[in-house]
C-alpha cells in the first residue's frame, strides 16, 4: 500500500510530460535542440527535428519532395533516424510512439563514410 501513492505520482508525471503541448518543452529541456537527427544513406538529405512553436512532428513525407526533385538512388531514398530509442527517457515516449517508429535506426558512423560533401547552401542538408 505504501507504493500506491508513488505509482500514482509517477504515472501522472509520465502522462503530463507526454501531453502534446508540454512534451516539446520537456524534449528541449532535457535533450537540447539537436538530439533528433535524420539522414538518408549518403547524407545528401539530413534533418534536425525542431521543437519550436510552429514545428510539427517529423513525418516520412518530408523526404518525398527531396526524392521527387533530386531523384536519388533507391538506397538513398530511405530516411533513417540517427538516435536510439531509450525507454528510460519517459518524456520522449509520445515522440517515440508517433514519430520514431516510422524510421529505422542507422548509426551516423555507418553513414558518415558514404557522406556527400556538406554544402551549407543545400536546402536538403541541416548538418
Amino acid at each position: 500500500m505504501k507504493w500506491k501513492p508513488i505509482l500514482i505520482v509517477l504515472s501522472v508525471i509520465i502522462v503530463i510530460t507526454n501531453l502534446p503541448m508540454i512534451n516539446k518543452d520537456f524534449i528541449v529541456l532535457f535533450d537540447g535542440r539537436d538530439h533528433f537527427r535524420y539522414s538518408n544513406a549518403d547524407a545528401s538529405y539530413t534533418r534536425i527535428q525542431g521543437f519550436g512553436f510552429k514545428d510539427g512532428f517529423f513525418s516520412p513525407k518530408l523526404i518525398e519532395r527531396f526524392i521527387e526533385e533530386e531523384k536519388p538512388s533507391k538506397e538513398n531514398s530511405t530516411l533513417y533516424r540517427l538516435y536510439r530509442i531509450n525507454p528510460l527517457c519517459f518524456w520522449r515516449w509520445s515522440y517515440y510512439l508517433f514519430t520514431s517508429v516510422d524510421f529505422e535506426y542507422k548509426s551516423w558512423k555507418e553513414i558518415e563514410p558514404n557522406r556527400v560533401p556538406y554544402d551549407p547552401e543545400n536546402r536538403w542538408q541541416d548538418f
